[in-house]
């Protein structure tokens, strides 16, 4: 996942600083938490999020992300 220009936007409406070396979970993190939502994007918090897309536009992102093995 790249930083998109929409996310870039949507995080410079929020009055959110982006880094060069921002990731786009992690902006996406900073947005949730910018609109009051809890910060949870690629978090161990996936694993028992009840929430779907119709609940969060982030969700098939996020639970379709990438596990470690370790985690398996």
């Amino acid at each position: 996942m790249e930083i998109t220009s929409k996310l870039s936007v949507r995080a410079i409406k929020n009055g959110i600083f982006i880094a060069k070396h921002t990731t786009p979970a992690r902006l996406i993190r900073r947005i949730q938490q910018a609109e009051g939502h809890e910060p949870c994007f690629q978090t161990d918090l996936r694993e028992v999020c009840p929430k779907g897309p119709d609940e969060c536009e982030w969700a098939e992102d996020c639970k379709n992300s990438l596990i470690a093995d370790w985690r398996r």
